[in-house]
Formats: structure tokens, C-alpha cells, sequence
């Protein structure tokens, strides 16, 4: 199916000048229904077929009624979100004239039939096939060192806690619906049930975000356990409010929460997440135009209780930062929500590879690092690996890893997926332990949302390699916080596991050698052989909390998570982006004629479902 441009809008022209009538308000709403009668039937072609070309004539069609009036098209998008997306009106209403200006503007800027539609219609929903990664070879100030040493560790290690996605729901009440109509729940909304089907507790529901006094607790717990150095929050601090996240909302938010860990009595090292703007996701680039500096100057506020003033005005910059925690390391924060899929402001300006130079800037801080003889943290939200990431910025980062591993990058760490995960990278050949070189830490979350428990983590870390020796994660168990309301108590917060003692039963490692890479790859090859392993790894990636889809050892699933664990840039991947509907093929669907009662959500890969995102 293609739509040209000038197709639809010499259409949209002579239906406009047929309904010039006396008659203004008619004239008005039988062109508007026109309009959504005409962009209702591209998305349902898109929904029935999954087919690229029907993807891409969407795109084009809804570029042709933006060219003509924007808001005609927000509107005709609005009317029919409801029953194509499943969604109440409101919260479709939020979402449409929240994120749809943004992606009015990038495809009136964007060259929908030269590629970047099908760009789009891949990394947004995953119907186009994946187009060639372009973004070429890097050039380095200096070439790697032909013989590159990594320093030997001190033998003193130190606690360093991993705190990621907190997304704390100030609007969280106890006893508001936990099963709702919603994507949060946990909140009395215009529509709540008088009674609720299933009561949220006070201390969180495993289909809402964390209510306020579950972090605060959570805090009061970790001195018991340790006494960290210090600490690193990988992103995404507002809730999952998406449709209703703004400026207003989330900079008292975000004040609110950091306020909340300065608690820690520890110096906390943070990074932007997506859910950090207002609207969510939404980070322009300097090619994009538009400003976010109200959002850098708020968190260069809240940060500036843990950074040294250069880094503050980093952060009013750019969103990252660099700081030098002791002499010979650092810790590099990354603003990559300049790679994360769901940023509309992306698409208009597809073959800027490197919106607002982060990989430039991050190979400026490296290659001073190099020179100073620096061990070097990478911390951001999205991890590169993840099929979430851009694949032409992800490629680029993979190529600065190899760059810069093992010498200087000691570590990285990342969040996003609310999942315990860790991702391996590798030098030029071969995926094999040899030639693994560096591994990214993909932190657990606290909010349960979805299905998860709450966690959080700590690192033993060698005070000179700057290596990771053990990782301990904590959580608690939430299927028993009715009990802890009924009987007064608190959350049973406890070791998980130790990552050194429950994979070194398989893989066996000597007592003065940290994770590395290359054991983090034959833990991988022991999911393969020895079903034990795999799913031990499966029970502790949901957190010990026993309610994400089963994935059996030599399974196609099982199969997926071990590639993905091996792809340290997110063309690697094995998972695939997938769409949130398909057309039901059931009997109940025959002879339905509403569209609402025609599509379903996906589910092909249960066991590989997406925590955080727009929709």
C-alpha cells in the first residue's frame, strides 16, 4: 500500500473545497472525520498486514494532513487511539498532544520515502526490516596502545551501592485499585471503582510504581548492610504516569526524590533517564531544535549536594558530567537518552549519528583519562545493548568500548529494563571468553513495576583496578506485603544472592580475580550446558520474585537471553523490537466489526516483556 504526498493532500485540498458550505460547525466536523476516517485506515492497514510498506504510508499519511494543519492531525490521531490502541480516551488524549508535536515536527523534517520512514517504522515498532548500519568508523585523538595494561588490583575493596530506576509515585494511595485500566495503577483516578478489585498495600503492588515510604525504607536498610564508598543512581526517578508527565510534574518530583536518598550519607553519582523530561522520552538536539535546559539546570540543583561545581555546570550543559571520586579513577555519566528509540525528537535528523556529541564528548574524557592513567565508570540509563538503543549510536559506543577496554573503562552501568541483566563486549573476531573485554552492569530496579521485586545493589570494588569483585543484590519479597500492613512490620529486605557465590559454582574463579568479562562469557556458555545455571540466572533476572514467564533451559527463549547477554551493541541482539498489538486471529474475534474488539496485545515473547517505555 503507498500513500504519496501529493496524493493525500491534493485529497485532503478537494475534500476541503468541497465542504465550503454556509455551514461552519457541519463544514468543520465532517472534514475532521474525513481526516480520521482517512488516517484510521492506514493504521488499521498497518495493524492487519504488519507489512513495512503499509508502515511507511502511514507515516506519509499523517505528514500530509500535518503539512496541511497540525492539529488536524493530532486530532484524528486523538479520536482514534482509543480503539486501535486500547487505551482510555484520557490517557490516549495525554499521550497524543504530549508526544504528537514532537513527531509531527520530525516527520515534516524527515524523508519518509528516501529511508527514514522505514528507519522509524523499525526502531520505533519493529515491522521494517533493520536498515544498514551507517554511521561509519570512528577516528581516535590516538590509536590503542598495542600493549595495554590493566592495573593490578590494591587487594582493599570498597562497597559501592547501584540504585536504579526509583520511579517513586508521590500520588501512590493504599487501598486504590492495584488492577486497573491504567498503565499505573495504585491510584484514585476519576474513574477508580468505588471498591477496589484488588487493594494496593501500603508498601506497593507489583502493577504500580513505589510508593514514597518504600524507598525511604529501603534507605534505612542499607547501612545495616553496608557502608558504601559511594553510590551510583543509573536514571528514571518520576513515575509511569506517561501521559501525564510535564515540566510541572516532574521537577518537584525529582527534587522530592534525591532529597529523599541524600539520606543515604553517602555521596551519590546520578544519571538522566528517559523519564526524567516533560513530556517523557522527549530530549531535543541542537539538529531538532527546542530546550530542555529547564529540565539540566533542575538536576544540576539536585545534584550539586554530590558534584563539584565543574561537573554542576556539565550537567546544566549537556546532562553529563564527569568527577573524580579518588586520584587514578572516574566516573563518566552519559546523557544517552540520545540513543533511546522512544525519543521522537531523533527522527527528523536520522543521519546525525551522534546528536549533540555525547560519543565525541565521551572520547574527549576518555582519552584524558587514558593520558592521566585514569580507571574509568561509564554510567548511563539505556544500556547500548539493549534493542531500545539506536543501532547506528550503539555501534559507534561498541566502537569506543573496543577503543578503550580493558585499560581504561574498568566498568559500566546501566538500568532501564528494571531487570537484573549484564551485557559483554568483545574485541575485533570471535565471541569467546579470550576475547571478552568489558561487561555493562544492568542494575535491578527498585520499583516492582512490573511483576518484579524491589532491589537494589551493592558492588565489592578493588580501590585500584576499580574492578567489580562481588556483586550482592538485595530485595524484598512484595507478595508478602499484605502481611507486613496486617501485622505492623516492614519489607524483608535480604541477600539474594552474591553473583561470586551462586555463578562460581559453575564457573569457578580464583579468590583474587574480580567479575571479568571473559568469566561473565563462560557463565554464559554454562547457561548453555548446564540447565542448573540458566535457571538460576532466570529466577534472579525477575529478582527472586517468581511472576515473569518461564524460559526453559536449550529453549528458543533460553537461546535469546544468552545472545543478548553476549551483545554489547543492540544490532547484536537476538530479541526483536515487536509492535504492542497484532490482529486477533481467534474465533472470539469473528464477525467483530469494532476495531477495539479486533486487535489484541502481543505476546509472542512473554518472557522478554518491556518494563519501561511510552505505551
Amino acid at each position: 500500500m503507498r500513500i504519496t504526498i501529493p496524493t493525500l493532500v491534493l485529497s485532503l485540498a478537494v475534500a476541503s473545497s468541497a465542504y465550503a458550505a454556509p455551514t461552519p460547525v457541519t463544514h468543520h466536523l465532517e472534514k475532521r472525520n474525513w481526516i480520521t476516517d482517512k488516517i484510521k485506515s492506514l493504521f488499521e492497514e498497518v495493524l492487519t498486514s504488519m507489512e513495512c510498506d503499509a508502515c511507511v504510508a502511514a507515516l506519509v499519511g499523517v505528514k500530509d494532513v500535518a503539512w496541511l494543519n497540525k492539529n488536524w492531525a493530532l486530532d484524528a490521531i486523538n479520536d482514534i487511539c482509543p480503539s486501535l490502541s486500547k487505551q482510555s480516551a484520557d490517557v490516549c488524549s495525554g499521550l497524543v498532544y504530549s508526544q504528537g508535536p514532537v513527531i509531527l515536527d520530525s516527520l515534516l523534517s524527515a524523508d519518509l520515502t528516501g529511508g527514514d520512514g522505514k528507519f522509524m517504522c523499525f526502531q520505533v515498532l519493529g515491522i521494517c526490516p533493520a536498515p544498514a548500519i551507517d554511521s561509519g568508523t570512528l577516528t581516535f585523538p590516538k590509536p590503542k596502545p598495542a600493549n595495554p595494561v590493566v592495573p593490578a588490583p590494591s587487594g582493599t575493596l570498597v562497597d559501592v551501592v547501584h540504585l536504579s530506576d526509583w520511579h517513586v509515585d508521590t500520588q501512590y494511595v493504599q487501598g486504590a485499585e492495584a488492577a486497573c485500566n491504567k498503565p499505573l495503577c495504585c491510584r484514585k483516578y476519576a474513574d477508580s471503582p468505588a471498591v477496589a478489585n484488588r487493594s494496593a498495600s501500603s508498601w506497593g503492588d507489583y502493577n504500580c510504581d513505589s510508593p514514597p515510604k518504600l524507598g525511604q525504607n529501603l534507605l534505612t536498610y542499607i547501612p545495616t548492610v553496608s557502608s558504601p564508598s559511594f553510590a551510583i543512581m543509573t536514571g528514571d526517578v518520576p513515575p509511569h504516569d506517561v501521559w501525564l508527565e510535564s515540566k510541572t510534574s516532574v521537577v518537584p518530583e525529582e527534587a522530592s526524590a534525591y532529597n529523599v536518598m541524600a539520606g543515604l550519607n553517602a555521596k551519590i553519582y546520578p544519571t538522566v533517564g528517559n523519564h526524567e523530561a516533560g513530556p517523557v522520552n522527549l530530549f531535543p538536539t541542537a539538529a531538532s531544535g527546542g530546550d530542555l535546559s529547564w529540565l539540566y539546570s533542575s538536576l544540576a540543583d539536585d545534584w550539586s549536594r554530590w558534584l563539584p561545581a565543574d561537573a554542576v555546570n556539565s550537567v546544566k550543559n549537556y546532562g553529563a558530567y564527569t568527577v573524580s571520586p579518588q586520584p587514578g579513577f572516574r566516573i563518566i555519566s552519559l546523557n544517552n537518552n540520545f540513543c533511546y528509540t522512544m525519543n521522537f525528537y531523533l527522527y527528523g535528523h536520522t543521519s546525525d549519528y551522534d546528536p549533540n556529541g555525547e560519543i565525541k564528548w565521551l572520547i574527549t574524557q576518555l582519552q584524558a583519562a587514558e593520558d592521566a592513567g585514569e580507571r574509568v565508570w561509564i554510567i548511563g540509563h539505556v544500556g547500548p545493548s539493549q534493542t531500545d538503543c539506536i543501532q547506528n549510536w550503539s555501534a559507534l559506543y561498541y566502537q569506543v568500548v573496543q577503543r578503550y577496554s580493558p585499560h581504561v573503562i574498568a566498568e559500566q552501568f546501566f538500568g532501564h529494563t528494571h531487570y537484573d541483566e549484564f551485557a559483554l563486549y568483545y574485541g575485533p573476531g570471535a565471541k569467546s571468553a579470550q576475547n571478552a573485554i568489558a561487561t555493562a552492569w544492568i542494575g535491578p530496579s527498585v520499583t516492582p513495576y512490573t511483576d518484579l521485586n524491589p532491589g537494589f545493589r551493592v558492588y565489592k570494588v578493588d580501590t585500584k583496578s576499580w574492578n567489580v569483585f562481588d556483586s550482592l543484590t538485595y530485595v524484598a519479597d512484595l507478595n508478602q506485603a499484605a502481611s507486613w500492613d496486617a501485622s505492623g512490620s516492614s519489607p524483608n529486605w535480604h541477600l539474594e544472592y552474591s553473583a561470586r557465590t551462586a555463578y562460581g559454582a559453575f564457573v569457578p574463579l580464583n579468590a583474587t580475580a574480580p567479575l571479568s568479562a571473559s568469566w561473565w562469557h563462560s557463565v554464559t556458555q554454562a547457561f548453555e550446558t548446564t540447565p542448573a545455571a540458566f535457571q538460576q540466572y532466570w529466577s534472579y533476572r525477575g529478582k527472586s520474585a517468581g511472576r515473569i514467564a518461564a524460559c526453559a533451559p536449550g529453549s528458543a527463549c533460553a537461546t535469546e537471553m544468552i545472545c543478548d547477554l553476549r551483545a554489547g551493541k543492540s544490532s547484536d541482539a537476538c530479541s526483536s523490537i515487536s509492535f504492542a498489538l497484532k490482529k486477533r486471529e481467534d474465533e472470539e474475534a469473528a464477525g467483530e466489526t469494532e476495531p477495539r474488539a479486533l486487535y489484541k496485545r502481543a505476546n509472542d515473547k512473554p518472557w522478554n516483556k518491556k518494563l519501561c517505555g511510552t505505551y
